[in-house]
């Protein structure tokens, strides 16, 4: 190994934590005061500023992507409309009934969870309450700030009901998908008390010895309920490994040094998974959300190597279930009218293109001049890589054909457009609603915007505008 290792030591003082950093003769103490995101990348700022390591991608803005004109799309809420929703509206689901539009949001760990807003026109927009206040959370969930994760809430009108699909973070750490029932869009929202969807196991030979058991389950993610004309109902969620593998990765690559140098050109890139490698055994302590704050940058020396990353784990004796978990297959599967799951388990789409990377997510399927059109979000959330793509099938279930580049990517104005959903507009025609950061802005419980693009569907594809 050509780059030298890094010693780590941190620990814990109150709600921050200090962080030492040796390597060579060289030594750097850095104090992140929260466990928020953006206290990680600026520490792994100032990391790359003294040791070298990978700048974030956040800091590096859209680059290629933001060039041309920018796109015509429209912002609709710019800021929080309650003071207990403390990070705008990602994942915005949009739902038109006769009484207007619907939308719900995701809350991350906020005490409230699922934030509900109503509209007439697009325009004004009114906080409604949440899915589940503060103490209402349902038993199987894990709830709290730095506790809970409540992602990708989507409201479906169903018979004379609505319906709740949503994501959660289980008493084991694992995410799983509910679904909870209401007579009206503002509830009260009755879940069924259990998971529809849980965690899974993944198969982990040689798996190194130390490693915890967290990584040892899957979670799922991203649900989204489709009804078909004939009134056939589907259920389509993500596989979500693309969590589980940052770790092990940094696991192996302490185990057997030499591969970084085997897996990544730049040295920046080699001093950043030397430090990932180092600073595991402390981030496999903490929280979920932290252990992979701890990994992004690793994370993002992958996604700017994929191609080759992939191929050499391809060879690499134990690394076979970490290179399985970098797929994030999306699944579907019949629901009944009762909201159980019948027939098989379908996967209909996977991340295979390159712009995609390590994963794709966020599935919303609209039935447009008789075909079937999937939007899906690709790339890492809370960089500009991040984009939506569409995926087009006959049937409900596949197979789908993927257009070759994404739909939305980030602009000038706005960065990593992600996790759509479709409505009619006022005019009866389709509409993409979407969220967005602010330029320079990412990550997680980082505001995120709502907007809206005209969709255009042709024999040719879809296109925006």
């Amino acid at each position: 190994m050509s780059t030298q290792p890094f010693e780590v030591e941190a620990r814990a003082e109150g709600i921050a934590t200090r962080i030492t950093v040796r390597r060579g003769e060289q030594e750097r103490s850095y104090r992140l005061p929260t466990g928020n995101h953006r206290h990680y990348t600026l520490f792994f700022s100032e990391l790359a500023r003294d040791f070298g390591t990978r700048v974030p991608h956040v800091n590096d803005g859209p680059g290629l992507a933001a060039e041309g004109e920018e796109p015509d799309w429209r912002p609709l809420i710019l800021e929080n409309l309650s003071p207990l929703t403390t990070a705008g509206y990602g994942d915005p689901a949009v739902l038109k009934t006769q009484d207007g539009y619907w939308l719900v949001a995701t809350s991350n760990d906020a005490p409230d969870a699922f934030p509900i807003l109503h509209s007439e026109d697009l325009e004004s927009w009114r906080h409604e309450g949440f899915v589940f206040p503060s103490g209402s959370a349902p038993e199987w969930t894990a709830h709290g700030r730095t506790v809970g994760d409540f992602w990708a809430p989507e409201m479906a009108k169903v018979g004379d009901e609505y319906w709740l699909v949503y994501t959660a973070r289980q008493h084991s750490n694992a995410l799983a998908i509910g679904l909870a029932k209401a007579p009206h869009p503002t509830g009260p929202w009755r879940d069924l008390g259990h998971p529809l969807v849980g965690g899974f196991a993944i198969n982990t030979t040689g798996l190194p010895d130390d490693s915890p058991q967290a990584v040892l389950s899957g979670g799922v993610i991203d649900s989204h309920i489709f009804i078909d004309a004939n009134g056939d109902r589907y259920l389509f969620w993500k596989r979500d490994t693309n969590g589980v593998w940052p770790r092990p990765l940094a696991g192996l690559l302490g185990q057997q040094p030499e591969l970084i140098d085997r897996l990544f050109s730049s040295e920046s890139d080699r001093r950043t998974a030397a430090f990932a490698a180092a600073v595991l055994p402390w981030a496999n302590s903490r929280r979920p959300m932290e252990r992979f704050f701890f990994m992004q940058p690793l994370i993002e020396a992958v996604l700017d190597n994929w191609r080759h990353v992939k191929e050499v784990l391809a060879t690499v004796e134990r690394a076979d279930w970490i290179l399985d978990a970098m797929s994030t297959p999306i699944h579907a599967q019949p629901l009944s009218g009762q909201g159980e799951l019948i027939g098989s388990d379908t996967i209909v789409l996977t991340n295979d293109l390159d712009w995609e990377g390590h994963l794709i997510e966020g599935p919303w399927v609209t039935r447009q001049q008789g075909r079937y059109w999937l939007f899906y979000a690709g790339n890492d959330f809370g960089t500009p890589a991040y984009g939506i793509g569409v995926a087009v099938a006959d049937h409900p279930l596949g197979p789908y054909v993927k257009q070759p580049e994404p739909l939305l990517k980030s602009s000038r104005s706005w960065w990593a457009p992600g996790h759509a959903s479709v409505a009619p507009g006022l005019d009866g025609e389709p509409q993409l609603f979407f969220h967005a950061f602010f330029p320079g802005t990412g990550g997680y419980n980082e505001f995120r915007a709502l907007l809206t693009a005209r969709l255009h569907f042709g024999p040719d594809g879809v296109t925006v505008g």
